[in-house]
């Protein structure tokens, strides 16, 4: 009754608008990578400063952002002209007489820049005459941070060199990190330099970004710093595909029971592994160690894949061992509620305790004499800034979660939760619209303001009208109103007067577009209009289509479905690798679809599987179910070139697309293309994007493994399903530097660059990058953008895929007798009894392939994660069928389908780039009688794949499907 009662509570809360305060969750430092770091063995040291005099130190102040040329480095700033001051100080001291103290306003007198970013930066540098540091390998210093009011603080730190390698460099962010630090204690800082230039060392920097202040905090603030060493430790791993040495891969989160589960190593001096109970030590399997060789090269393959059971294990190979982790129906789910915590943490318009206060009530959107103050939704990165797409997507994707978490109503406490993150989102969605096509769609933000509209520190915007974001706006305004309608009916219904309008501005402005000529923008960014747009009309017209049954949004969605299909390379290729199935940005098929850090390659996928659910009976149904199924096959494909990690490479690009690139980015561009997998004929497989300053490929995997998973529950293809797993499993753990990416969760999780905000449980990196034009993994201990800043668009990504592959199969329907269900890998065998009276049967299964068995007869089924299921097996509903294929003496395709069962049944089937006659065979079945029959028919173009779908009696969950291609014969 309590339990009930707080449930209504929560949704009563959830109704009246009122948002509850909470503490955000707080890491276990003991499993991060900095307290491994501190507690490393020094095995040389020596001083660099001890801050006893000021001699060799200046200050600076830079207005604006830095942008430095490496061939022309001033390492002597000019103290004079910095508002920062330095001083000696014995108020705080950590070692010795006096630290060094640099006091310094959080903004400059002259009016804020109008980009949205701060003043500049103010710091300290220490001068170097060419110093070789290359027999040390780690930087340590203290510092103790005053900043009266402040929750976070950071501090950025750069290299200054002036040898073989210059420091800074034109982009790459090498030989620089930003340090989140504790207020008002000392902090003891270490930075590993091991794969930083330093043979001519000219300086040392830390300086603090001039962002201004919240009302509370300090105007002023001072940093001291003390006791300054290099010191020579054992170095992180932190490039290449081999696993670090003395450690296994493994997801530290854990395991699907019913999913493959493999741990990764190299060299590993034992040839077996033992599996143990993590607690009681009791030995649960021991196996031999797989040598496997791969594209990526050599490696020990720890395969446990055979246990089920619930537990905690750790994996003993040698002298080697893993942390502790689970296998369990649903281990992710920890790592949803980290990342509910993460937005929660970056909502902006609110109090969030150790973070900020009430902050951003200057922060206005602009159309003609119209304003709105547009604080609130999230901010989505390690800046201040707010993204009207991210916003969209971000609570796209917890609405699809609350929507899957209400059917199986298994989590209530985790979908009340869901829910409310959606709706803030929501909110701002709504709150942000002038109500006539004009909308804020984001802007840039790395200012602290006051919260007084109309002095010189406010962010202002300008109001838009674009067809992409009013489609965006209607997809996530439609949804919210199925979700909202029985719960909070005024406000869905506002939600959908919202979002018709918004779909018919978008439907306006599409006449007034113009062709995307800038393929820069889409060849680095995420730009790539010409593909996205029809998919996000797709998602917009199929929310409305659900939330009023209005035609016009069917038709409008099925109008855009050649726009996607017609931009797919169906037809092989003439090159030495052939491949198939990947999309172009446009019909015209001139540039393949590829991204940079931030992906929406799930775009196209997830849109025409939406047209497949939502529309079973139209003509182009096929159509669409083919493109789905061979964008899936081609990412199953190229995923092989990463075995066994199975991490998916990123895109085809071709020897020509440096043209169209800036001039100072060519070579580079050029170079990392060259570095791919050649496929022949000037194509080339990259394993990492091809990027330049905005590096990181969380963005892009998780995508793809969106895509995946959609496709495999379209499709009931469970290597799909396990792929997209796998992405998951790269980022939590099961990659080469052995180290979770998600903040919080799991082990040796790194310090993320959050220089606004801090550090927040939950919250992923953009991604692990490449260095230089390499092609294979780069995680630098440094923290610096883009590829260490938390951003919200890889943690949207990652509630969304959980969405699809986060828990068992559910498996309901009517049997006579008790049903035995057999998992074929494993042998894991579940009995369950259906209900003497209704027959009903309810069961919660791990995925895998199952032989199902009732009184005597027995069908083979396919349970993917996080699905659900119905059977009918009674005798006089029982159906088993199988499909297989031959090409007949005469050169025919024969797609023969063998029945069991019995009564009338009729089978259809639904065929892409085959010429077949009727499509529909009536049959007539005799219990415990096989019957047999087949459809004859051709390839219409024999340069292409062909797929086909078979329906029993018109019911598209029984469908089986068959594909093949000419060249296979």
């Amino acid at each position: 009754m309590k339990y009930i009662y707080l449930t209504l509570m929560a949704a009563t809360l959830l109704l009246s608008g009122f948002y509850l305060i909470r503490e955000p969750m707080t890491e276990h430092l003991e499993d991060g990578a900095a307290y491994r770091w501190l507690n490393k063995k020094v095995e040389n040291k020596r001083l660099l400063d001890d801050m006893e005099s000021m001699d060799n130190w200046r200050s600076f102040t830079s207005s604006g952002v830095q942008v430095v040329d490496a061939r022309k480095v001033m390492v002597t700033p000019d103290s004079s002209s910095s508002v920062a001051t330095i001083e000696l100080s014995d108020k705080y001291v950590h070692s010795g007489k006096q630290a060094l103290l640099m006091n310094t306003p959080t903004r400059l007198a002259n009016a804020a820049p109008k980009n949205g970013r701060h003043w500049g930066r103010s710091g300290v540098r220490r001068l170097f005459n060419a110093e070789d540091w290359t027999k040390y390998n780690r930087i340590s210093i203290w510092v103790y941070p005053d900043l009266p009011g402040f929750y976070t603080t950071a501090l950025d730190c750069q290299l200054f060199n002036d040898g073989v390698e210059k420091l800074p460099a034109i982009f790459g962010q090498e030989g620089q990190t930003s340090l989140t630090l504790k207020n008002h204690e000392w902090n003891h800082v270490v930075w590993e330099i091991s794969n930083v230039a330093r043979d001519k060392i000219t300086a040392f920097e830390m300086s603090y970004g001039l962002s201004g202040s919240y009302p509370g905090e300090a105007g002023n603030i001072r940093f001291y710093f003390d006791q300054m060493e290099l010191e020579a430790v054992k170095a992180d791993k932190v490039e290449g595909w081999d696993v670090e040495q003395g450690k296994i891969s493994f997801a530290h989160t854990g395991y699907q029971n019913g999913a493959q589960k493999t741990a990764i190593a190299n060299g590993i001096e034992a040839k077996d592994f033992k599996l143990v109970n993590a607690d009681n030590r009791k030995v649960i399997l021991q196996k031999a160690i797989q040598k496997t060789t791969s594209h990526l090269g050599n490696f020990d393959v720890l395969d446990f894949s055979e246990v089920n059971a619930p537990g905690n294990y750790i994996l003993h190979a040698g002298k080697v061992s893993t942390r502790p982790f689970r296998i369990d129906a649903d281990p992710y789910e920890r790592t949803v509620w980290k990342a509910i915590n993460f937005f929660y943490a970056e909502r902006c318009g609110t109090e969030i305790p150790g973070i900020h206060g009430q902050e951003h009530e200057d922060w206005l959107c602009v159309h003609g004499d119209k304003r709105i103050v547009i604080n609130g939704g999230w901010h989505d990165a390690g800046d201040l800034s707010q993204s009207f797409e991210a916003t969209e997507e971000i609570t796209y994707a917890m609405l699809s979660m609350a929507e899957k978490l209400h059917a199986r109503n298994e989590n209530p406490k985790l979908y009340q939760r869901v829910l409310e993150e959606a709706k803030w989102g929501l909110d701002w969605i709504l709150k942000t619209s002038f109500g006539d096509g004009y909308r804020n769609t984001g802007s840039i933000n790395s200012r602290r303001t006051n919260n007084i509209i109309g002095d010189d520190d406010d962010v202002i915007t300008t109001a838009q009208n674009t067809p992409m974001a009013n489609f965006e706006a209607a997809s996530v305004e439609a949804y919210g109103y199925r979700i909202f309608k029985d719960i909070d009916p005024r406000y869905a219904s506002y939600a959908l007067q919202k979002a018709e309008a918004d779909w018919q501005f978008a439907v306006d402005g599409l006449s007034k577009l113009k062709p995307v000529t800038d393929q820069w923008r889409g060849t680095f960014d995420s730009n790539n209009v010409e593909d996205e747009l029809p998919s996000q009309i797709i998602f917009s017209s199929i929310a409305l289509w659900k939330a009023t049954g209005n035609n016009k949004y069917k038709e409008l969605a099925i109008k855009q479905a050649p726009y996607i299909t017609n931009a797919q390379q169906r037809e092989r290729p003439d090159w030495d690798t052939p491949l198939t199935g990947f999309f172009y940005t446009s019909t015209a098929k001139e540039r393949i679809l590829h991204y940079c850090h931030r992906g929406r390659e799930q775009a196209p996928t997830m849109a025409l599987t939406q047209l497949c659910e939502t529309f079973p009976n139209e003509k182009d149904w096929i159509k669409w179910y083919a493109s789905v199924t061979l964008y899936s096959e081609y990412l199953k494909t190229i995923a092989k070139y990463t075995a066994p990690y199975n991490v998916m490479p990123a895109s085809v690009y071709t020897d020509t697309e440096y043209e169209s690139v800036p001039e100072s980015r060519r070579e580079s561009f050029r170079k990392q293309v060259l570095k791919g997998v050649p496929l022949g004929k000037g194509h080339y497989l990259r394993l990492f994007p091809v990027w330049m300053d905005y590096r990181g490929h969380f963005g892009t995997i998780l995508p793809q493994a969106q895509a995946l998973a959609n496709a495999a529950h379209l499709r009931g293809d469970l290597p799909s399903a396990q792929l997209s797993i796998n992405q998951l499993e790269w980022i939590i753990g099961r990659n080469p530097f052995s180290a979770s990416t998600m903040y919080g969760e799991g082990y040796d999780y790194v310090p993320l660059y959050t220089p606004s905000s801090g550090d927040m449980v939950g919250g992923l990196p953009v991604g692990i990058q490449t260095k230089d034009e390499n092609d294979a993994p780069y995680w630098p201990v440094q923290a610096m953008w883009t590829y260490k800043e938390i951003w919200g668009h890889p943690v949207t990504n990652w509630i969304w895929l959980l969405k699809d592959v986060e828990g068992p199969a559910i498996v309901d329907g009517l049997a006579n007798g008790p049903v035995v269900f057999k998992e074929l890998s494993t042998g894991l065998t579940t009995i369950v009894k259906p209900d003497a009276s209704t027959k009903k049967f309810k069961a919660s299964l791990p995925q895998g392939q199952y032989t199902v068995t009732n009184n005597g007869q027995s069908l083979s089924q396919t349970f993917l994660p996080a699905s659900s299921y119905h059977l009918d097996l009674r005798k006089d509903k029982f159906l088993k069928y199988e499909l297989s294929k031959t090409i007949s003496a005469n050169g025919e395709l024969v797609i023969k389908v063998n029945v069991w069962g019995s009564g009338s049944h009729n089978f259809s089937i639904r065929a892409d780039n085959l010429n077949i006659g009727a499509a529909n065979k009536q049959v007539t079945l005799k219990q415990g009688t096989q019957f047999s029959f087949e459809w004859k028919g051709s390839v219409d173009d024999k340069k292409a794949p062909w797929v086909a779908v078979v329906i029993p009696d018109g019911d598209l969950a029984i469908k089986k499907e068959i594909r093949g291609a000419d060249w296979e014969k």
